[in-house]
């Protein structure tokens, strides 16, 4: 569950005293194993931000990256996991490095909340991740009208999890869609998605988007991972202090 043991609000209390509006305040959630954190993970939330505000005319307030639970990623990665507490840390030094610190967090709840968001072995409830966010968000700061949590997803996890149709069902009824490099995009695009208006897809070659915010490589934690223990260059792929941070943890062989 999240709580303010797990979760920074000061970045939407300030955002919201420096930026009154009458626009829609958003929120949003990214989750993964985030083993490690990579530059595509940062740079989907700060492309998701500019869409949204700049075509839906939202007012994204704040946004966090959420590591999930050890037992999950072990049972996906067995010994290449990176625990809890370092993948939380390397968060915070890429969302640093990357100069978003003003509006991005890393939210602790799945990583501590034992297997409360775990829905079976192997799966992680989204939707309970999301809705828990949501709930004590607008819990605390009670503002007048809510403020609505937007999952954001990887269009490979869109179309892994067919759509993501539990998702976009009350109480959650949101998903942001970042176009991936390799993957199809054929079904976001398809009218029976594109009619739900709850459904926004950040696509390669959004003309409302500035391109230089754009980093459409396709980097994978997998291919940091392997690159990291052949003792090959991962600089481009994600932060000097996320290397810098794996180093400590697990020292490259000579």
């Amino acid at each position: 569950m999240h709580s303010e043991h797990t979760t920074d609000l000061s970045i939407l209390y300030s955002n919201l005293k420096s930026h009154p509006t009458n626009q829609e305040y958003v929120v949003l959630i990214k989750t993964g194993s985030l083993n490690p954190v990579h530059r595509c993970h940062i740079s989907n939330m700060v492309r998701t931000k500019e869409y949204l505000e700049q075509v839906h005319n939202f007012n994204v307030i704040g946004g966090y990256i959420s590591p999930t639970h050890d037992e999950y990623v072990h049972g996906k990665l067995r010994n290449e996991l990176i625990s809890g507490q370092h993948r939380i840390e390397m968060c915070r030094k890429a969302i640093e490095e990357a100069g978003q610190q003003h509006w991005l967090s890393v939210d602790m709840a799945e990583c501590m909340g034992q297997t409360f968001f775990l829905l079976a072995p192997g799966f992680i409830n989204l939707k309970r991740v999301t809705y828990s966010l949501q709930t004590f968000i607008n819990g605390k700061l009670n503002l007048s009208k809510p403020v609505r949590v937007i999952y954001v997803a990887g269009l490979d996890l869109f179309n892994r999890c067919n759509g993501m149709n539990g998702m976009r069902k009350p109480p959650m009824d949101d998903v942001a869609v970042v176009y991936r490099p390799s993957q199809d995009d054929s079904f976001v695009r398809s009218t029976h998605v594109q009619v739900d208006s709850n459904v926004f897809y950040v696509c390669a070659n959004d003309d409302d988007l500035d391109a230089s915010s754009s980093d459409m490589d396709d980097i994978s934690s997998t291919l940091i991972r392997e690159r990291y223990k052949n003792n090959q260059d991962c600089e481009h792929l994600t932060y000097k202090s996320v290397l810098d941070h794996m180093k400590i943890i697990s020292p490259k062989k000579n």
